[in-house]
């Protein structure tokens, strides 16, 4: 099962880009409409979107929905038209945007690259297998070359988001000014190392309780009676807790007592509790700037990346605005150009 559940996380990554880019072929030759020659779907900036890439499409998704015993895409009902026009064509209108754009940057992804990330793949989900590799794909109704394919789209997704953020950095400054500006977010509250065995009656637990006083082991008194299991299994231990966090009746004892000794029984909400107190009470206090920098850079980091490729993916919505057109039987409801979507990095990449 271990290895079937591997098998689709990997299979994803190519079968969810054929399931949705190809579930379509039009009925007909696209004939020209809205200045789209003849042969061709769309054109984006002047590129055509061949109908033998459209094809292509239909062909890959009916293979994968054979494969997943799932109906296949027939022209030419209601149902076929609303996947051509709302997610074929968006998808392979989007792509060549993106393409396009990336050429731009100077973004490629060599034939190196994409070996390295098949190579990953295989070692990742496949122990290494490439047998189990290839019978996966031809399991899913794909090919090698269609794999390539898809794995070839994400690696140029990865260098556009390297080219777009990798000169993107955050200062001393910055950081140390989100640190004072946040700096409640970085405050730790009094708190203490804490066990405890937790019984339903008073009698129950003064009877413990009074095994203790007389030598009995904490941690084995708490794995044989106490009904927190999550505690019990480890000795009664709770780690070190938040006085604020805990109810009031324990955390007033739990607080209270000297390092090292147990409580009387406390009732709360619960039910009745021997508290133990590993450690010494550790004062509230802040966390310091040295101690969060690096968490707090990543994150504005990231922050950064994030915007810098929004930025990038609303340039390209503009740009691409009304230079877009479809032949008259691919046209998407509204006629208007998809822009940067799920092909466009919108969030950094690692």
């Amino acid at each position: 099962m271990t290895a079937i559940l591997r098998n689709r996380r990997f299979l994803a990554l190519f079968a969810c880009c054929a399931a949705v880019l190809a579930v379509a072929a039009g009925c007909g030759g696209g004939s020209s409409s809205n200045g789209v020659p003849k042969g061709d779907v769309a054109l984006v900036n002047g590129q055509p979107i061949t109908k033998a890439q459209f094809d292509n499409a239909l062909d890959q998704y009916n293979r994968a929905e054979k494969a997943a015993k799932q109906p296949t895409a027939k022209c030419c009902d209601a149902a076929y038209q609303i996947v051509v026009q709302q997610k074929i064509m968006p998808y392979l209108v989007q792509r060549t945007e993106f393409e396009q754009q990336a050429k731009k940057l100077g973004a490629v992804a060599t034939p190196k690259e994409i070996d390295a990330a098949i190579k990953k793949i295989v070692k990742q989900y496949f122990n290494g297998s490439q047998a189990k590799f290839l019978a996966a794909v031809k399991k899913q109704g794909s090919t090698l070359p269609e794999v390539r394919d898809t794995v070839s789209l994400q690696v140029l997704q990865q260098n556009v988001t390297a080219k777009l953020t990798g000169n993107v950095k955050v200062t001393n400054a910055e950081a140390l000014d989100y640190y004072n500006k946040n700096k409640s977010a970085y405050q730790k509250p009094t708190s203490r190392d804490l066990s405890h065995i937790l019984v339903k009656t008073k009698a129950q637990a003064q009877s413990i309780y009074n095994q203790l006083k007389a030598g009995a082991d904490f941690a084995k008194l708490a794995k044989k009676y106490s009904t927190d299991k999550g505690s019990a299994q480890n000795g009664g231990k709770l780690g070190v807790q938040a006085e604020n966090a805990l109810v009031a009746p324990f955390a007033k004892v739990a607080f209270k007592i000297p390092t090292g000794t147990i409580s009387k029984p406390v009732h709360s909400q619960f039910g009745w509790h021997i508290i133990k107190a590993n450690g010494p009470v550790i004062p509230e206090s802040t966390a310091p700037f040295s101690q969060e920098k690096a968490s707090i850079v990543q994150q504005l980091l990231q922050a950064k990346k994030g915007d810098a490729t929004s930025a990038w993916q609303t340039k390209i919505e503009k740009f691409y605005a009304g230079k877009v057109k479809y032949a008259s039987a691919y046209a998407p409801p509204k006629a208007t150009a998809p822009g940067a979507t799920t092909l466009f990095p919108t969030t950094a990449g690692g």
